[in-house]
């Protein structure tokens, strides 16, 4: 699949079969989302991959599935089999810019933007887009982060972002947000002035 491919066939993904996945295409997946970019290069960046049933239930639970099913939504959480739980520290960043050749540029804590957030942002849509090309599926969905910290035993001077889901999908209720379309082009994109 070429990238233009991938990113067209990438969508939300709420349901998916009871098939297992490949440990190496996860692997395949996670190694990709490593490599995205980072300031600096200081590779703020980790990931915990969540296989095993209980621990996916108790993040279920966490995130209030037993509510969301109740809307009539099929069961999410739980039936994922492979859950990736992005992270980003920002320590990472203020260690890298007190390295040598790092002294003489703008530390972190002089940052406008907190880039770290940024390439959080950047591994986290590689996981989406490393997904599509495995031929999988792949949701989001934000949890309560001392609840999922605790769970997973993540220290506190790493943050983690949310709850990637990932597996074959299977047919489920398109959402109700795209009916309002994409905003046109111009409105997004301006060339050489806002």
């Amino acid at each position: 699949m070429d990238l233009t491919e991938v990113v067209a066939r990438r969508r939300m993904v709420r349901r998916y079969r009871d098939t297992p996945v490949d440990p190496r295409a996860i692997e395949r997946i996670v190694t990709l989302a490593c490599a995205g970019p980072s300031a600096g290069f200081s590779q703020g960046q980790s990931f915990v991959v969540l296989t095993d049933d209980g621990t996916r239930r108790r993040i279920a639970e966490i995130a209030g599935e037993a509510a969301y099913v109740a809307k009539g939504f099929d069961a999410w959480l739980s039936t994922a089999p492979v859950h990736v739980v992005p992270c980003v520290s920002r320590e990472a960043y203020v260690e890298r810019y007190a390295e040598p050749d790092k002294a003489s540029s703008v530390a972190p804590g002089e940052w406008d933007i907190p880039y770290w957030w940024v390439d959080g942002g950047a591994a986290f849509m590689l996981l989406l887009l490393g997904a599509v090309d495995e031929g999988l599926a792949a949701g989001f969905l934000a949890v309560d982060v001392r609840a999922l910290r605790e769970l997973l035993g993540i220290p506190e001077h790493v943050a983690p972002l949310g709850v990637v889901t990932i597996g074959h999908p299977e047919a489920d209720r398109r959402s109700g947000s795209l009916a309002r379309g994409w905003r046109p082009r111009e409105e997004m994109i301006r060339w050489e002035r806002w």
